[in-house]
Parts: structure tokens; sequence; C-alpha cells
């Protein structure tokens, strides 16, 4: 697969400014990929609050038994609760974006940004903007996407030379850029996936790659 530049198809598109850009649209009924990262923060934030409580309960003088049995309980309590209250809040935002995580990528040999939109932009009006941008940009490079970063509500940059991890889901069209303390996600339609993981490890030189079918 090349990664000289020369890459180019229906969606994805290389820019006057060197960058690479798609959009692309999660459904987010269907794909458990966000799911499960709120679940990822819920377990480390679980796993926290049970070291701290067993911490205080052995200061307290409770023998190891007890305070095992105690964590336990509380952590049977916890996951009664927010489990539930996360599936209820994950299904509430869902409904409100329409069902539909709506997203432009920016990727160049230094990196990857991710650009969230808010939820009345639709892929067809951002695919509408870039393609604009495209061709009134000529000369000046730098006014590729700067409408389209104006209207972002989040965006995310990960620099290739500080990934440590690439998680690599093929048949979820997910490609999981990991830093040491922010994990990146990014997604690519499946005539275009292995361009954007081949070019992603080709510029990750740090990193230890993880491939899954799954």
């Amino acid at each position: 697969m090349k990664t000289d530049g020369t890459y180019k198809s229906k969606n994805i598109m290389m820019y006057p400014d060197g960058k690479y850009r798609w959009v692309y649209e999660l459904n987010l009924y269907k794909s458990s990929a966000i799911f499960s990262e709120i679940l990822k923060v819920l377990g480390i934030t679980l796993v926290i609050v049970m070291l701290l409580i067993g911490i205080f309960s052995l200061m307290d003088g409770d023998g190891i038994m007890d305070t095992l049995k105690f964590l336990g309980e509380m952590c049977g309590i916890l996951l009664a609760i927010f489990i539930p209250l996360s599936i209820v809040s994950y299904l509430i935002y869902a409904y409100v974006t329409g069902g539909k995580y709506c997203v432009v990528f920016e990727m160049d040999e230094k990196g990857i940004t991710h650009i969230q939109h808010p939820k009345d932009v639709k892929k067809t009006k951002l695919i509408g903007a870039l393609t604009v941008l495209a061709g009134i940009a000529g000369g000046r490079p730098g006014i590729a996407g700067t409408g389209i970063l104006a209207a972002s509500r989040t965006a995310m940059h990960t620099a290739f030379n500080d990934v440590k991890t690439l998680e690599i889901l093929p048949k979820q069209n997910l490609i999981r850029v990991n830093e040491t303390l922010s994990r990146n996600q990014v997604y690519a339609e499946e005539e275009d996936f292995a361009f954007v993981a081949d070019y992603i490890k080709a510029h990750c030189n740090h990193a230890r790659v993880n491939e899954s079918m799954e």
C-alpha cells in the first residue's frame, strides 16, 4: 500500500496543505466502540475507588478478610448502580445525536486529528464543505480545513512519534491510536481501512501493534 501521498478514493483525498481528509459517520446503535471506552473508564475508576476504600479500611484496623468482604459488597453495589446508569446515559446520548457520531479526520506524516462535529452537522454537509475548501485552496494551503475546524465541537490530535500502541480492528473499521495518557479512535470505510492502517503503522515507529479480526 502506498503511503507517499498518492492515495485517493471516493472517501479520502489529499488536500493542498499536504493532509489527507475524510469524513466518517459512526452508527452509535450498531457500534460498541464508544460504549466499550465508557466501560473501560468506569472500570479504571472503580478499581481506584476500591483500592482507596481498602487502604482506609486496613488503616482503621479491619482485618484482611473483613476488608475483602466489604470491598466485594461495595463493588457489587457500585456495579449495580453504574452499569445500568451508563447504558441509559449512552442511549440518551445516542438519541440526542440522532444515533450518529460524525467526525472529520485529518492525517499527515506527523500525526492525525480527530474532529467531532455538532449533531446538526451531517456527513453530506461535511463532505461538501471539504470539496469546496479543496477547490478554493489553490496556492493558499492554509485555507484548507479552516472552516471545518471552526465548526468543530472537539478536536483531538495525536502525534505519531508519541504513539505507544496501535489496536487495529478491521471488523469495527477502527484503529485505536494510544499515547501514554490518551486514546484516539480512528475510523475509515472498509475499502480505505487497509490504507489508513498501513499509513499509521508506517509512521508510528515506536508503537506496539496489536491486530485483531474481531
